[in-house]
């Protein structure tokens, strides 16, 4: 008798540890789908175009990319030319459509409200009949365009990804 008992319990102990290792693959799985469909950063294009004559743009190389974390405000811009440098999109709060380029640097008084200086340094407005925000900056005779449509194969891209990169060029 007590070996049936035994192996009854072997039978039960075997069934709940395989619920048990079941339910964790199920919710490894869950988590990882989760974290699939919500991207870290979003990666845009930033890019000189020439318009034709019907006002469309025909893009002639791509000079950087710019960063966006989900649920915030503001972009952050890398152009290839200034390697070292970030640039930051920030929405105009009282023009809608129209965005601020600005940097920043460190505020080196410990005591002070204000962690960074920020300085503009050019605007955007949103073209979206050509799908983009029409950058210009202060010092570039050019205009530049960012890509108002993350790229399909960047959408899960992490910040740590971007900086490990930045820093290791």
């Amino acid at each position: 008798m007590s070996g049936s008992a035994n192996k009854n319990e072997i039978q039960i102990l075997v069934k709940t540890k395989s619920a048990e290792f079941i339910k964790r693959k199920l919710t490894l799985m869950e988590n990882n789908n989760q974290e699939q469909s919500e991207p870290k950063f979003y990666r845009f294009q930033v890019f000189q175009a020439n318009r034709n004559a019907a006002g469309k743009l025909e893009k002639t190389k791509t000079i950087g990319m710019t960063y966006h974390k989900p649920g915030e405000q503001n972009y952050t811009m890398r152009l290839w030319t200034f390697v070292d440098e970030r640039f930051y999109i920030l929405p105009n709060h009282n023009q809608s459509g129209r965005y601020f380029v600005m940097t920043r640097e460190a505020n080196k008084n410990p005591n002070v409200k204000n962690k960074y200086y920020w300085n503009i340094v050019g605007s955007g407005q949103v073209d979206s009949a050509n799908g983009v925000i029409e950058l210009e900056m202060d010092l570039f005779d050019k205009k530049i365009f960012m890509n108002i449509f993350p790229e399909a194969q960047a959408k899960t891209i992490s910040f740590a990804d971007f900086e490990e990169n930045a820093i290791a060029a």
